[in-house]
């Protein structure tokens, strides 16, 4: 070892020699008449031959530019990228560096060596905040500064905010750029074709924060750049880019190409000279061509090796071409209809394969023969099979080679019949296990269980199966998601999900359960997703529930008693209705991000808190059949309200009183209000009209002791569907303008926004 490294620093000390003297001697005589080199010139130059070929593996040398002094970076250039940080809004000091002389030591700016030009400015945010407006993000909007980095070779803007201004049109001058990512950077606007004279650029990321943010009428700007190795364009509206694939063609060094939602709707079934023969990844996905999965132009690219057509609207049954792309190791058909169809007997050819997606695709057989087409070679690489959402049928066969080395087997929603075989439990690389709403029956042991060490995804829900494990087991795998609903697992929560600490995701609905011990609130303290609904639940609810980590919490339809505790203070979701929860609710639920609280089917009483009124995210309020009473909290005219973003509120079959409540006048979104069945009274209001309550779709005032005229203002919000006013006290009479309320003339069903909040199912109609 020490020889070694004496070695390496013998090696690197007759390198600067080599360097040192020629570029000295070549200063000196640059003008000189050529003459023989002296004896110590020759010993230098041989040295220098000889020198690679005794280099060690180990020597770091560095390269000719590192010899020379530092270059400091080019004074125009530093002004430039001061402009550029001037036209941003910093909020969390990212570019807090660029100060002083030196700009190539700021960060994300990196300049060459040799030159001392900036090359490269890698600015993006925080990937974590890509999809949020605010987050850890620069802000603002481009400078036209960027255009005197003329050297600049690598350009990363992306996750940041550029508050939907145009992608600028300068970017097409800087010519030296190879790399260009300007992903989720809340751009609006077309797409400049002037990038197409970039044409040393062989990396392009435009994805678009959503679709129709971006559009590109055509993609022929493409063709200039002919050095394009990686084009991401998701969500990027190419609507009227008809010759999208034509125009792809035409980029021969391309390798990547990912067009993700993007409105395509043409396709084509022949190249007549394919140019994008090394293309190795295509993804497609999300667009909505409507035609037959095959013949199409992608099936001749025998070079890919990912393959993603998800949810495009094929149809029609896999071709057998499909057996020629021996590269293909991803492949995803998810969401297209295979018109009951099986894959080809080709897929046997596929060696390669690691991933197939099959899901929701109306396939439809035996899964015996299915599993017999999958490729059975010895190097088989298959580690995701997803089958789930099909009309597959009958019994799991006790495979051996073909599925020897999955991670991920999603099986759910089909119409898999008998019991489980032994080389289930036999496949030990499993991470995903996901078997939910079969036909399956039979006993699932501990041991077998036990087998599959690296499981953090177990789903055995909706089955006939059941599982025996003794109260002391302890399993060696750590599952963070398990749905076992409406699965009998008895009286009492399995005691062996007790060491089951990193679970996020729960559901152990309808699974018969009396009783909760006081170690599955601490167990599950950290759970996103809480599920013990359609039980016979007991008992009191914790007041450690505020300290809980879940998003989602569905304790609904138990029989769980007492007071309404305060919420967690993350949860959004909260479903609680139908149990015996009594008493008053708490002043303040701690909850700032609640969008959904229902508690409908209680006894709760006393009045509504107006901290209710105080969530700026709540959507959904229904606490309807309980014993509430008093007037529904309200707001002083002048003042600011929170709760514009209700669209469902359900307080009927309660004690309520008070005039109409103001509250709802600031509710431009409110499509659902029913507070039947109280006390309320007075005359109704006449702001009740289309200016503040422009879609309301469903309003039930019924069994109150409202009073007065009623308000021609109400015929005037289109949207009304369905309105209730018996059993009140009103006089005068019905306002002819009724029968302008057009939505009330559908011959069936309930319009779209009705039909969604009906099929939420809240409350009782």
């Amino acid at each position: 070892m020490i020889r070694s490294v004496i070695h390496e620093q013998i090696y690197i000390f007759a390198y600067y020699i080599c360097i040192h003297s020629f570029t000295q001697k070549k200063k000196k005589n640059r003008m000189a008449e050529p003459r023989f080199p002296p004896p110590e010139t020759l010993k230098i130059a041989l040295l220098c031959l000889l020198l690679p070929l005794f280099s060690p593996a180990t020597a770091s040398i560095p390269s000719a530019a590192s010899t020379s002094s530092d270059r400091s970076c080019i004074a125009d250039e530093r002004a430039a990228l001061l402009a550029i940080k001037a036209t941003f809004f910093d909020p969390n000091s990212r570019l807090a560096s660029w100060q002083g002389e030196d700009c190539c030591s700021w960060w994300g700016v990196r300049c060459s060596n040799r030159t001392g030009h900036v090359i490269k400015l890698r600015l993006r945010g925080n990937t974590d905040d890509c999809l949020s407006f605010y987050g850890d993000k620069l802000r603002g909007e481009m400078s036209y500064s960027l255009v005197s980095l003329q050297k600049l070779r690598y350009l990363d803007l992306s996750c940041n905010n550029f508050n939907w201004s145009q992608i600028p049109v300068f970017l097409g001058s800087l010519p030296s750029l190879r790399y260009l990512n300007l992903s989720y950077g809340f751009f609006y606007g077309s797409v400049p074709p002037q990038l197409g004279n970039l044409s040393k650029l062989a990396y392009l990321d435009l994805t678009s924060y959503s679709y129709n943010q971006l559009y590109s009428v055509a993609l022929s700007w493409l063709s200039h750049l002919s050095s394009l190795k990686h084009l991401v364009m998701n969500h990027v509206n190419l609507t009227t880019a008809v010759d999208w694939v034509d125009e792809i063609n035409m980029l021969p060094a391309l390798k990547v190409l990912y067009l993700k939602q993007c409105g395509l709707r043409k396709t084509v079934p022949f190249l007549r000279r394919s140019n994008i023969t090394g293309l190795e990844v295509l993804d497609i996905s999300g667009n909505r061509f409507h035609t037959k999965i095959a013949p199409n132009w992608f099936w001749n690219i025998t070079s890919l090796s990912a393959l993603d057509i998800r949810s495009c609207g094929f149809f029609g049954s896999i071709p057998d071409e499909i057996g020629r792309m021996a590269s293909l190791e991803e492949v995803y058909f998810q969401g297209n209809n295979l018109m009951s169809t099986m894959i080809p007997s080709s897929f046997k050819n596929l060696c390669n394969l690691k991933v197939l997606d099959l899901r929701s695709t109306n396939t439809t057989g035996d899964i015996r023969e299915l599993i017999e087409k999958l490729p059975n070679c010895h190097w088989n690489k298959l580690q995701q099979l997803g089958l789930s959402y099909n009309n597959i049928g009958g019994t799991l066969p006790n495979w051996s080679e073909p599925l020897a080395n999955l991670t991920v087997l999603l099986l759910s929603n089909t119409n898999i019949s008998g019991a489980m075989p032994s080389s289930i439990w036999a496949l030990t690389k499993l991470n995903i296990l996901d078997l939910c709403s079969n036909k399956l029956n039979g006993t699932v042991r501990e041991d077998q269980l036990g087998n599959l060490t690296n499981l953090v995804y177990l789903g055995l829900g909706n089955t006939h199966l059941q599982i025996k494990a003794s109260s002391d087991w302890i399993p060696p795998f750590k599952l963070q998601v398990v749905l076992f609903y409406s699965l009998q697992l008895g009286s009492e929560v399995p005691p062996w999900l007790r060491s089951q600490t990193s679970i996020q995701h729960l559901q152990i609905a309808n699974t018969s359960i009396t009783t909760i011990p006081d170690w599955f609130w601490i167990v599950f303290s950290r759970a996103d997703f809480l599920d013990v609904a359609y039980n016979q639940i007991t008992g009191t609810l914790p007041a450690t529930l505020e300290f809980m980590a879940a998003k989602t919490m569905d304790l609904s339809n138990n029989r769980f008693t007492g007071m309404v505790p305060k919420f967690p203070i993350n949860v959004t979701y909260m479903y609680l209705q139908r149990n015996s929860l009594s008493g008053p609710l708490p002043s303040d639920f701690g909850a700032p991000l609640l969008q959904s609280l229902t508690l409908y089917g209680n006894l709760i009483s006393g009045t509504i808190p107006s901290s209710l009124f105080s969530l700026e995210h709540l959507e959904i309020l229904d606490l309807s059949g309980n014993k509430l009473s008093g007037e529904v909290p309200t707001y002083q005219e002048d003042s600011n309200p929170r709760t514009r973003q209700l669209i469902v509120v359900n307080l009927n079959s309660n004690n309520l009183s008070g005039e109409f409540p103001l509250i709802f006048r600031s509710c431009p979104r409110l499509v659902f209000l029913d507070l039947s069945y109280n006390q309320f009274s007075g005359n109704l209001p006449l702001w009740m009209g289309k200016k503040f309550l422009p879609i309301l779709s469903l309003l039930r005032l019924r069994s109150n002791m409202f009073s007065g005229h009623i308000p021609t203002e109400l015929t005037r919000i289109d949207q009304l569907q369905f309105l209730d006013l018996a059993e009140n006290y009103f006089s005068g009479s019905i306002p002819d303008s009724l029968v302008n309320l057009s939505a009330m003339a559908r011959t069936s069903g309930y319009s779209v926004l009705l039909d969604e909040v009906i099929a939420t199912g809240q409350g009782a109609m």
